[in-house]
């Protein structure tokens, strides 16, 4: 198992790109909040069918919404699973990268939300 998760995101990337800018980190992270479910149910849905092709190119979308909130260990998940259905070389690993991802899911979106939460203290102080 990996360590337990930080109780707020660091934002490191965000910051490079923007400066210390808490009204763009939150809407960068809403839309994260927006955009990153709907593709996770229908990424789920495609594993689900064992449709590896049409897995490996939202894992690739995806990927990059985790990879901006500097998300590690969902990203580089991501990344196996869209290599993997890319070269087609040792899907029947998928499913288990995707199950490891699954379990990630839900603590991150509630570090996303309580990094929203932050910065709105932030904003609004």
């Amino acid at each position: 198992m990996s360590m337990s998760k930080k109780e707020i995101l660091e934002l490191e990337q965000l910051h490079d790109s923007f400066g210390d800018d808490p009204e763009t980190f939150v809407a960068v992270l809403e839309m994260f909040m927006q955009e990153v479910p709907q593709d996770y149910d229908d990424l789920k849905q495609h594993m689900a069918q064992q449709d590896y092709h049409a897995s490996g190119l939202l894992a690739h979308k995806v990927k990059s919404s985790y990879r901006m909130l500097g998300m590690q260990e969902e990203t580089t998940l991501l990344q196996e699973i869209e290599t993997r259905a890319k070269e087609t070389d040792e899907v029947e690993k998928i499913p288990a990268l995707f199950e490891q991802f699954e379990t990630l899911y839900p603590e991150g979106l509630k570090q996303v939300m309580r990094t929203i939460k932050h910065l709105q203290e932030r904003i609004n102080s």
